[in-house]
């Protein structure tokens, strides 16, 4: 998945603007890993950048896993279908 779908697809499911979506694919970025050790990283980068409580950042953060989870998942099956 490239950049442009993450971030409209992103931007679906948290019915956030894609200027926001944006600011939360670079947090994810700049951690690289999504993980155990990065998530109160990235939650807590979430929560400063754009000003919001942490339990909408967390939630923010399941929702952006479970595509990133998805797009792995669908490559690993489908390796050579373009999605």
């Amino acid at each position: 998945m490239n950049r442009s779908k993450f971030i409209e697809e992103l931007s679906e499911k948290t019915k956030y603007s894609i200027q926001d979506s944006e600011i939360i694919c670079t947090i994810y970025e700049k951690h690289f890993i999504v993980g155990r050790k990065n998530k109160q990283k990235i939650i807590d980068d979430l929560v400063d950048e754009l000003k919001i409580s942490f339990e909408e950042a967390d939630e923010i953060y399941n929702k952006s896993s479970e595509i990133i989870a998805t797009a792995i998942k669908n490559k690993i099956l489908h390796p050579f279908k373009d999605a």
